[in-house]
């Protein structure tokens, strides 16, 4: 950084900033690009000066020194017993895509480090959601046979039943106000063993309202990454802009939805493919007896996050390919 005088601050090199998150999100309007400053007049004049800045922030360079403290926090996490599983990301991954951002579309940045990470938060929510679609047969996942298999009544929209699933685990005490809640929603036959051992694997994993669960999640963090200016066009930005009744009128044509209208691109950030992450977990007492039948929660969490990531994904655009990650030693695809 250099600065010029009082009231201006010029940042002639992106590599000069250290934290990422800070330039991404904060000092973007003191960059100099093709020599001129970033001001709102340029801006002006300039319709694609976003995405200018967009790729000289691809080519930004983490310094060593982050890397090594990024290196350091997850092996202090491994020295206080948590569990790393290092996977690779197969596409692009873009988390926190609707975060409030001058360049339309944000991304989860560390606010302390700078580097790209995904909140623990998020990667529970994965866990839980694999979780609960493995146990319900929605999703065809090849592991987890540790899981029991259970049928709902409305098989063809059996999301609507997911969350009053979902809802009940939380909320119920005990087993039995959880089966009252839920048995209208489960086919006639469903064996009664298999519904609780269900009730209290989740339990156990998750916790509840009323139960603290064994496993902890944290952020996963990039070790190994380079970002990646992606696009998206849009060609009816004039029809969703528009009134209802402009709609309507079928005359004017101009609303209409079709293929004169012009379209328009939206360039983002995303991390590209092929960066290494660790996810990191840990369980306490991790075997779990259910009526004389071991469950080792450990591996559990462990094949949860790896079939939950290779096949759903993480973060936005997921119907697109993006978010879902492989193992340490494959290769990505070629987009």
């Amino acid at each position: 950084m250099q600065r010029t005088d009082k009231a201006t601050l010029r940042i002639w090199d992106t590599s000069q900033v250290e934290n990422f998150s800070l330039l991404f999100n904060k000092l973007f309007p003191f960059l100099e690009i093709n020599g001129k400053q970033f001001l709102k007049e340029v801006l002006k004049r300039n319709k694609n000066i976003k995405s200018d800045i967009l790729k000289a922030f691809q080519n930004y360079t983490f310094c060593d020194e982050v890397n090594k403290i990024i290196t350091n926090l997850v092996e202090t996490y491994k020295e206080n017993q948590f569990e790393e599983l290092k996977l690779k990301t197969g596409y692009h991954l873009v988390v926190g895509l609707g975060l409030p951002s001058f360049f339309e579309n944000g991304l989860t940045l560390h606010h302390v480090y700078g580097t790209p990470y995904i909140p623990g938060s998020s990667v529970k929510g994965l866990a839980r959601f694999t979780f609960l679609t493995k146990v319900f047969n929605i999703f065809p996942f090849d592991g987890l046979n540790e899981v029991p298999s259970l049928r709902l009544r409305n098989e063809e929209e059996p999301f609507k039943d997911l969350v009053k699933i979902d809802k009940a685990l939380v909320e119920s005490k005990d087993f039995k106000e959880f089966h009252e809640k839920v048995k209208e929603l489960l086919v006639e036959d469903t064996p009664i063993e298999a519904l609780e051992k269900f009730y209290y694997l989740f339990k156990e994993l998750f916790g509840t309202q009323s139960y603290r669960g064994r496993v902890i999640f944290v952020d996963a963090f990039a070790t190994e990454w380079k970002f990646k200016v992606d696009i998206m066009n849009p060609h009816y930005q004039e029809y969703y802009q528009s009134e209802s009744d402009q709609r309507k009128n079928k005359e004017e044509g101009l609303y209409l939805v079709g293929d004169w209208h012009n379209p328009t691109p939206i360039f983002f950030l995303t991390v590209d493919k092929g960066a290494l992450f660790s996810f990191l977990y840990k369980v306490e007492k991790p075997k779990f007896n259910l009526k004389g039948e071991e469950v080792d929660l450990k591996k559990l969490v462990e094949e949860l996050l790896k079939e939950g990531l290779s096949l759903l994904g993480i973060g936005g655009k997921k119907g697109k390919s993006y978010g879902w990650f492989i193992k340490e030693d494959e290769n990505p695809k070629t987009a």
